[in-house]
């Protein structure tokens, strides 16, 4: 189990070959993480230097609302702020869903956005949160107030010695705290010996910035992913830009990513800088050799990228300009695609099919993770449900044309709202 002593046992002092990521004393003097006889195993250029200063938390509102304030010094921004703030309040009183209150970060938002129908879309998105809110706080107050008030008798042992649910057991009872440790041990544990696999986050400016938010959001979920699964990689996030909004909003979603003992690996260097160039493979989709076997001495590299529009082979690109090997998941050997869909996957998938696969070496299991949506099987099941219940309204309703061979446009208006 990783607790705190179990990490300071391998913090020993002395001349230090390789800069410790995990140091977590402010003194003088050298922080090592491993032996001797464990650095020599290990290259020193794969680990991030960490500071030995304790980040504070981001305050995404105290970050946004300074810089509202920034592009409100244009009379131009600020013009437009106001007719934001109006088009809101007509949105209010109209019993359009819009929230009741704004915060700065997302007035910052609306002001990136250039049509209405964006802009609306957003706010009821921020609707849909608030009421979320609301109803799980109205739950709350209802279950304290129906649950029945608790009646000791005399005869009876006090609460924590009596035997049942929710009370008294022989069990160890495991905390979200002792589970959230046991996953961080595991993570180290690769650390010092496991599997890389690099995420390359270098394509923000490929991005909108709603699409970054997205790609913030699936790094999140691949660390999450990588840490619950039984043998984890060691991820990298390579080419990664703290300062960028990719990277602001990454470190929202985790927010301990800064605290000296927290196993995450990210870097604004590339993976050329820190890897050995003849292990790295670039998986991307657009690649033309499938994946045959997965290789446990290479070092895969999952491209962060969420494109929704243009669909260009960004990866892939990149891949040939730096002359890496490449590959992709053989998805066409084992499953049969829709017509129209994409074979892009997010980046947690990615995640948990390569993790599988190097556990098991089983393909037909590995690729579960792929969305069923996608596949020909599930689109044309939705196709005949929705066939079906059209046929059912066109049945169910009475539609009686003026003549049988009236093509004028009430007549087609009318079938038209049937459907």
């Amino acid at each position: 189990m990783y607790t705190r002593t179990f990490r300071d046992l391998f913090i020993i002092t002395g001349q230090s070959l390789l800069k410790s990521k995990y140091s977590t004393r402010s003194f003088t003097g050298t922080i090592k993480l491993f032996p001797n006889c464990l650095l020599q195993q290990h290259n020193s250029n794969v680990i991030n230097i960490r500071s030995y200063t304790k980040f504070p938390r981001i305050n995404k509102d105290k970050i946004y609302e300074e810089k509202l304030n920034e592009i409100l010094k244009d009379p131009q921004v600020e013009k437009q702020y106001k007719v934001l703030q109006l088009e809101v309040d007509v949105m209010r009183q109209g019993g359009e869903n819009a929230p009741s209150t704004m915060k700065p970060r997302y007035w910052f938002e609306l002001l990136q956005l250039n049509s209405f129908h964006k802009r609306r879309r957003y706010l009821d998105f921020l609707f849909g949160i608030e009421m979320k809110k609301e109803h799980k706080m109205e739950k709350k107050r209802k279950r304290a107030e129906d649950k029945p008030l608790k009646t000791v008798n005399d005869g009876d042992p006090p609460e924590y010695l009596q035997y049942k649910l929710g009370g008294n057991s022989l069990f160890l009872r495991f905390y979200e705290t002792t589970m959230n440790r046991f996953n961080n041990w595991k993570l180290l544990r690769e650390m010092m010996g496991g599997q890389k696999l690099v995420i390359d986050c270098g394509f923000e400016d490929k991005m909108t910035r709603m699409e970054s938010k997205n790609c913030a959001r699936q790094l999140q979920l691949a660390f999450a992913a990588n840490r619950a699964h039984d043998y984890p990689f060691d991820l990298h996030y390579c080419n990664l830009d703290m300062k960028g909004y990719l990277g602001q909003e990454f470190h929202s979603y985790i927010p301990t990513m800064y605290e000296p003992d927290f196993p995450i690996n990210f870097s604004g260097k590339s993976y050329l800088d820190l890897f050995e160039k003849d292990k790295l493979v670039y998986l991307t989709p657009d690649c033309h050799e499938p994946m045959k076997e997965f290789d446990t001495d290479a070092i895969y590299i999952v491209g962060a990228i969420v494109d929704k529009v243009s669909g260009m082979p960004l990866s892939m690109a990149k891949a040939k300009r730096e002359g890496l090997r490449m590959s992709k998941l053989p998805i066409d050997r084992y499953l049969d695609f829709g017509t129209g869909s994409c074979k892009s996957l997010t980046i947690n998938q990615m995640i948990d099919i390569l993790a599988d696969i190097r556990a098991t070496g089983d393909w037909e299991h590995s690729l579960r993770h792929v969305p069923r949506r996608k596949l020909f099987a599930s689109r044309e099941h939705a196709a005949k449900k929705k066939l079906e219940k059209m046929l059912q309204a066109n049945q169910d309703d009475e539609f009686v044309s003026s003549s049988p061979g009236d093509y004028s446009l009430k007549s087609r208006n009318k079938f038209r709202n049937k459907i």
